[in-house]
């Protein structure tokens, strides 16, 4: 398994020998008894080093797993034995950090003090990567942006709610009364074209049969958005809400009195189909659920 995933790393069996500390004839015969046991070759050599081939990506990819998983596992017993109450590695879009995130984590802290916990706040597609990798125990976010959506078991939370806003320092921050036609010309930060807020945002403009906004600045996080607000005055951008009202609270930005029907594609929580989850997983799914259908 080592072995497999150093040639995948390096690309080369001279270097791929160095990092499992056997000589080079040695990585040469071990990865052909590999080979031979699988009864096809993994690899293509040429002069320019050692690739894997389509079966030598998917014996890779299930190495990797099961050495994230092997690492896991020591991890939690380590955890068992010190006394301690396991680890939680979470990934999370911005939009369900004030909502989902900070009070279920309190919520879990309450029953399970001793726990470690780890977050990484990215977009969903990129967290989901990391989830593929076994770098994350779980994702809130959205598995629609994943190459392969169907590879996740997923607890659905809510549909997003969004709104438009300024800087909380900018005129426009005050107005009373305002349609999304006379902002069409002002400077505005967009989400990036992969992004399902994008989507959406394109989807608000063609109703009101407006041209999208041009040179605009794009973004795939929305706290650079809320910064980006104080690029130029009068710039706008498209946030959740849930995200908006937290900052407008500390007068960081302002939420325009635009109305919105539309919401936001579903998001919630991911993690890998079919797997077994450790019992902080298991814990924290458990409290969103309940807090989800209490809302309801």
């Amino acid at each position: 398994m080592a072995l497999l995933i150093a040639l995948d790393d390096h690309g080369s069996l001279r270097r791929a020998a160095q990092q499992v500390s056997l000589s080079q004839p040695a990585t040469t015969k071990s990865l052909r008894e590999i080979e031979a046991m699988f009864g096809a070759e993994l690899f293509a050599r040429s002069p320019r080093g050692i690739v894997a081939n389509e079966l030598g990506r998917c014996v890779i990819r299930h190495a990797r797993a099961v050495r994230s998983e092997i690492g896991a596992l020591r991890d939690e017993l380590a955890a068992i034995m010190r006394g301690g109450g396991g680890t939680l590695a979470i990934g999370a879009v911005m939009g369900s950090m004030p909502v989902w995130l900070t009070p279920i984590l309190k919520s879990l802290r309450e029953v399970q003090p001793d726990i470690s916990v780890e977050v990484w706040e990215d977009n969903s597609a990129r967290l989901l990567s990391m989830l593929d990798q076994r770098l994350l125990d779980l994702v809130i976010g959205r598995p629609s942006t994943s190459v392969h959506p169907d590879a996740y078991d997923f607890v659905p939370l809510e549909a997003e709610e969004v709104c438009f806003v300024v800087d909380g320092a900018d005129p426009l921050a005050k107005v009373e009364s305002i349609e999304l036609a006379d902002l069409s010309g002002n400077p505005w930060i967009v989400p990036q074209a992969a992004l399902p807020m994008r989507s959406l945002l394109e989807q608000l403009f063609d109703d009101r049969q407006l041209p999208f906004p041009r040179y605009a600045i794009e973004t795939s996080s929305t706290f650079a958005t809320l910064s980006l607000l104080r690029s130029g005055s009068g710039t706008v951008g498209l946030v959740p809400m849930k995200v908006a009202r937290y900052f407008e609270e500390h007068g960081l930005v302002a939420v325009l009195p635009i109305r919105i029907d539309r919401r936001g594609p579903p998001y919630g929580i991911a993690t890998r189909r079919g797997a077994t989850l450790p019992q902080p997983v298991q814990r924290f799914i458990d409290l969103c659920v309940a807090r989800r259908d209490a809302e309801a």
